[in-house]
């Protein structure tokens, strides 16, 4: 019989994924559209929608490039980690024992999109791509992180903290907003009135960070170019950034 290397197996799920994407981009017209992939996962992760009544527990078998559509919910066991892949090309990395909601719409006519994350437990780092015309947002009971571009973390008690680029936190209940640049943190406390805000040592953003990296050890980030037909004959390209695994033989 055949051996089919991991490596072979690997492209061939990247291939499907990247496949749903460009059919994504093709049918605009769909109104039904995914926000968000899960990419990578250790168990236990699970994905719900009490309004659909849908219950997924994530098998490695079976979910790989698990869409993620406005309203499921992405559950982390205590040992489980979760990287999830949004449709304008933002990462989120998930630790175990979170729990937070999608929301948010994909225009391709348009090249726009919405996203917010609800963060209802835990702790997520996310890499955002510049937003242009997009809106990226991470919402807690406490505090709403506006991102335009960046690298940052956010835990579900409304502390926010940035590794680069720039995040906006506002108090929900005041409205009281700062600007938090890199190696900058941002506290929000429980009635949501009130933000303290100050700078980081970088022993403090390394313990901060710590163990985000459960998901993507070992991945290549790369970019591929992908030329399509549109409906209407005219030839476009998307560009797409996908994850490989080094050493798969």
């Amino acid at each position: 019989m055949m051996k089919i290397s991991k490596k072979v197996l690997y492209s061939f799920f990247t291939f499907l994924i990247v496949m749903g994407v460009v059919s994504a981009e093709v049918a605009a017209f769909q109104a039904d559209r995914h926000i968000g992939v899960v990419r990578r996962f250790k168990p236990d992760v699970t994905v719900t929608n009490l309004d659909l009544e849908k219950y997924i527990k994530l098998n490695l078998s079976e979910n790989i490039g698990e869409k993620l559509f406005a309203g499921d919910s992405l559950f982390t066991d205590p040992e489980g980690f979760a990287l999830v892949f949004f449709m304008d090309r933002s990462v989120a990395k998930v630790k175990p024992n979170s729990l937070l909601i999608v929301n948010g719409e994909v225009e391709t006519t348009r090249k726009s999109s919405n996203t917010r994350i609800n963060l209802e437990r835990g702790e997520i780092f996310l890499n955002v791509e510049p937003q242009g015309n997009n809106d990226f947002e991470v919402a807690t009971s406490r505090s709403l992180a506006s991102v335009k571009g960046t690298d940052f973390g956010s835990k579900s008690n409304g502390y926010t903290w940035v590794q680069e680029g720039q995040v906006d936190v506002t108090a929900l209940n005041s409205g009281q907003t700062v600007s938090l640049f890199e190696k900058m943190f941002a506290q929000v406390d429980e009635p949501g009135n009130n933000i303290e805000s100050g700078t980081l040592t970088d022993q403090e953003l390394s313990n901060l960070n710590e163990g985000f990296d459960e998901v993507d050890n070992n991945l290549i980030r790369k970019e591929v170019i992908l030329k399509f037909r549109d409906q209407n004959g005219q030839l476009r390209e998307i560009i797409i950034e996908i994850f490989e695994e080094e050493g798969q033989n």
